[in-house]
């Protein structure tokens, strides 16, 4: 069997945020997860990360992320393992320990870097405290303690891996993405929800050169260092970034939208001293008009429908334009899950 090139390209290295990686090296793992995803189609073994573990470690349910990472990593050879909350203890960062009262990450991180190959950990929400940026920073705890790379499945500043799925999506149906428009836009939803993926789409798509609009109600910004880094990505990379608080004006003409829920960070630390999701789902109720229609759709320029999944039906979007709407690209992300994951373990495992 001929190993590709692609396979330990960048051994040993942490996958925590696409930002960390220059253009030409998100462009390298596209490559690879393309000529995963076609060997997957045509039934062509991938065994190149054979006897290699991946510990999975789920602070939150997911469908998407762990059967793509244990469906990835059985087909290059390898094994998924999946630790649940209850099987370790309270992730908890430096200033967080009292004597004996759980087992410090670096500890875990340690350990197992002595079993297996990789870590990866999914992390926002309730267990980490609804407190912005915690759940990033307990995988970078991880990641500086252990032996082994570590990947960000989910935290509450990023959602790296939905970035590279979505942007092979969006490239493959447009091979020249410099120049086009691509609408991030805050939708519906009742729940509390992080700032992850909103943030990963501007920072992914502003590293392709496109025209960025984010588009949200007043209340709804994103992270100051999200913005930043976005705007400093259109400078390098030739495209540009605006912020708008109408989802009309931002649709029109677009040719690439994708309408997801987060919610207002001003009701959860550090923003706030307190958690406050009554008060979070009381001010998101005030934009329900907030929500994906096709008539919405027709002011664009035949734009090619996204999200990350699970779409909130009847509440970020209707039931008409995930079932029957022609250029949607739902559930082709949710496939290249599974390849961009496939490349980056095979890239970064051996």
């Amino acid at each position: 069997m001929k190993i590709p090139k692609y396979v330990g390209a960048f051994k040993g290295k942490d996958f925590l945020n696409t930002q960390d990686f220059t253009q030409e090296k998100i462009k390298q793992i596209l490559d690879a997860a393309d000529d995963l995803k076609r060997k997957f189609r045509s039934r062509e073994p991938t065994p190149y990360l054979p006897g290699r573990t991946l510990f999975m470690i789920f602070y939150n349910r997911s469908l998407r992320t762990r059967n793509s990472f244990e469906a990835g990593m059985y087909q290059l050879g390898g094994h998924a393992h999946f630790l649940s909350p209850q099987d370790l203890y309270t992730p908890t960062l430096p200033e967080d320990m009292v004597p004996y009262a759980t087992e410090s990450i670096s500890d875990v991180a340690r350990v197992l870097s002595r079993y297996g190959n990789a870590i990866a950990i999914r992390i926002y929400g309730d267990p980490a405290k609804w407190t912005i940026g915690r759940g990033h920073r307990v995988i970078e705890e991880f990641a500086k303690w252990g032996e082994i790379p570590v990947l960000n499945m989910e935290d509450d500043l990023y959602h790296p891996f939905q970035a590279l799925a979505d942007i092979q999506a969006a490239r493959e149906t447009e091979p020249k993405l410099q120049g086009k428009k691509f609408v991030v836009s805050y939708a519906y939803s009742g729940g509390l929800k992080p700032l992850a993926v909103p943030q990963s789409e501007v920072l992914i798509t502003t590293q392709f050169g496109m025209d960025v609009v984010l588009a949200h109600p007043k209340g709804f910004e994103l992270e100051d260092s999200a913005i930043k880094a976005a705007k400093d990505n259109a400078k390098r990379y030739g495209g540009s970034f605006e912020i708008v608080n109408d989802m009309k004006k931002a649709f029109e003409g677009a040719d690439f939208v994708y309408p997801k829920a987060w919610s207002p960070k001003q009701f959860v630390p550090p923003h706030s001293k307190t958690v406050d999701k009554e008060g979070a789902s009381a001010y998101q109720g005030k934009f329900k008009d907030w929500i994906t229609t096709p008539e919405l759709l027709d002011i664009t320029n035949k734009a090619h429908y996204m999200h990350c999944g699970p779409a909130d039906r009847g509440q970020e979007v209707t039931d008409e334009v995930l079932d029957k709407y022609e250029r949607s690209l739902y559930f082709d992300e949710a496939e290249n899950r599974l390849h961009v994951q496939k490349a980056v373990m095979a890239m970064f495992m051996p």
